[in-house]
């Protein structure tokens, strides 16, 4: 995928994200990208802007990780296995996330 598809993708889900903030927020379980089919692996979640790099540490809640989101800018950063490209939601609104499980999941939810 060019550089200008991939950022094409982030602000398609940035604004989204952003819009869509009453409901809740899920990492796509594929990314698609040309003639490959990548799938999740990992979630991060921010509090801000990703590229300020302030990595949230998740509760663990047994098979998922559990994010309280009180008095935080929420950012999901959905990951996904064989590749560096990534889905990032404004999550707006969220009070928490939660990722893991088999298969993996993660979402935001108000």
């Amino acid at each position: 995928m060019s550089s200008n598809k991939g950022l094409c993708l982030l602000l398609t889900a940035f604004l989204f994200g952003s819009a869509a903030s009453a409901a809740p927020l899920t990492c796509p379980s594929v990314l698609q990208a040309g003639t490959n089919t990548y799938s999740l692996d990992n979630a991060s979640l921010f509090d801000g802007p990703p590229d300020q790099m302030a990595d949230l540490v998740p509760d663990p809640a047994g098979a998922m990780d559990r994010w309280n989101l009180d008095a935080v800018d929420p950012y999901l950063v959905c990951r996904f296995s064989g590749t560096n490209q990534t889905i990032i939601f404004h999550a707006l609104g969220a009070k928490d996330c939660e990722a893991g499980g088999k298969p993996f999941q993660a979402f935001c939810q108000s």
